[in-house]
């Protein structure tokens, strides 16, 4: 795993709990061509905080959802 991915993993696991790397796997996998989580770069974190902000809004709610991707997305 990359050390971003770790990073964002912390992040989002303090939201999602133990589905937090599932909910990034397939957030990559389907959203990203395919990408593996582990593999995520700096490149990719835009798209990435867009989904999670879209698809976690469904899970955590739309306020929660914006407030992890904004983290993320600060992440460097």
């Amino acid at each position: 795993m990359s050390i971003l991915s770790e990073k964002v993993l912390k992040e989002a696991t303090f939201y999602l709990g133990p589905a937090a790397k599932t909910f990034l796997e397939r957030q990559t996998k389907y959203h990203l061509d395919n990408l593996k989580f582990d593999d995520l770069k700096s490149e990719h974190l835009s798209d990435l905080c867009h989904w999670i902000n879209i698809s976690g809004g469904l899970i955590i709610g739309k306020e929660k959802s914006a407030e992890l991707a904004e983290k993320v997305g600060k992440i460097r």
